[in-house]
């Protein structure tokens, strides 16, 4: 019996010692998965911004190459003027512009109806860029156009 009492006086404190350790190491782990879930929550919002420049650039790019005759572009021009259309408008994004640059001309050697005369085309670079609304995400976009032509 004397023995029992002895180990208990010795061990009084050690079980309110260990106790506070371990609320502190649970506190760090607590603070630290907070610290990381943040900078994910952050790396996402980036990532979705990045994506609202990409697609707005995409889109631009898809209208700018689906429209000729309107008046957006003049695929039939072998100018090396560079063409600018800036009056594409889209939701979320802004600072939207397309440029075309005439790149050449080729004929091909058969195809036709008519011996020896093949289909002719012209070439162009077509360069997009946008932003989102807060310009904190942008985007370039590149597409090479081939486009019928009497050459």
């Amino acid at each position: 019996m004397y023995m029992k009492k002895q180990q208990f006086k010795q061990q009084r404190g050690f079980v309110l010692i260990l106790a506070l350790v371990m609320l502190a190491v649970l506190t760090l782990i607590g603070v630290s998965s907070m610290n990381t879930a943040n900078t994910e929550l952050k790396a996402t919002a980036n990532a979705k911004q990045h994506q609202v420049a990409f697609n707005a650039t995409q889109s631009l790019l898809e209208f700018t190459i689906s429209k000729p005759g309107t008046g957006v572009i003049d695929y039939q021009t072998m100018s090396a003027t560079p063409q600018i259309y800036s009056g594409y408008v889209l939701s979320g994004a802004s600072a939207l512009t397309a440029t075309v640059d005439f790149i050449g001309c080729a004929k091909s050697t058969g195809g036709s109806l008519e011996a020896g005369r093949g289909f002719s085309y012209n070439f162009y670079n077509v360069r997009g860029s946008g932003s989102n609304t807060t310009g904190t995400a942008t985007s370039n976009q590149t597409l090479g156009v081939r486009f019928p032509s009497a050459c």
